[in-house]
Order: structure tokens, then C-alpha cells, then sequence
């Protein structure tokens, strides 16, 4: 990614704070922290990927303590590290605090193989 105008994508995998439930996890992240996270400045597309429980009672067991995936895009890298700096971004930022127990942030590189390029 040499060059900075390009989109930036990254995918956060996030595993909820100690002490919480899935579902508390759940709707204070698509209710609470989603319209936060959606005015950072620079980001073009917003997803959540919540985790589907399989055990009938309401908790992943996935074994790597998983919960769900973020993937934002971004409109460049100098995007992404502005809107984080950003007041709303640091509002975002804070916030995670409030759910998130461990996260992994990667950003990534598309090669489509199938489907739209």
C-alpha cells in the first residue's frame, strides 16, 4: 500500500470485556458503540460481524473467545489515522473500554477471486 490515496481496510476481532454476557455484549455494541463508531471522520463503510451462537444458550464457545468482527473501510491511511485522532474517534476509542476485553486489529489486502473486484 504505497500509495496513500488508496481505500484501507482493516478487520478488528473483538472478544468481549470480562464479566459480560454475550447478549449485553451484543446490543452495547450494535446500539451504543455503532453510532459512534460511525462518525469517524475518513470511514466509508462500517460492518459488524456478530458471532452466532450454537449452543442453545445464548453464548459462542468458539474457542478462541471471539465475539465478532469489525471491518472498516477507509478513504486512505492518512484517513483512517486522521479520523482516529480525531474528537470523534477518540470518543470511539474511549468507549470500547465499555465492552471490548481483547481485540486484534489487522488491516488487510483484497485479491477477489470470485465474485465483484
Amino acid at each position: 500500500m504505497s500509495d496513500i490515496t488508496e481505500q484501507v481496510r482493516t478487520i478488528a476481532l473483538i472478544g468481549r470485556k470480562p464479566g459480560m454476557s454475550f447478549e449485553q455484549f451484543d446490543r452495547y455494541w450494535r446500539d451504543e458503540h455503532a453510532p459512534l463508531a460511525a462518525k469517524v471522520p475518513g470511514v466509508v463503510r462500517y460492518v459488524q460481524r456478530h458471532v452466532v451462537p450454537q449452543d442453545g444458550a445464548g453464548e459462542p464457545d468458539n474457542g478462541f473467545g471471539i465475539d465478532g468482527l469489525a471491518v472498516l473501510d477507509y478513504e486512505s491511511a492518512a484517513a483512517m489515522d486522521a479520523g482516529w485522532a480525531s474528537e470523534d474517534g477518540q470518543r470511539a476509542l474511549a468507549d470500547t473500554a465499555n465492552f471490548i476485553g481483547k481485540h486484534f486489529v489487522v488491516v488487510l489486502d483484497d485479491h477477489v477471486i470470485v465474485g465483484d473486484s
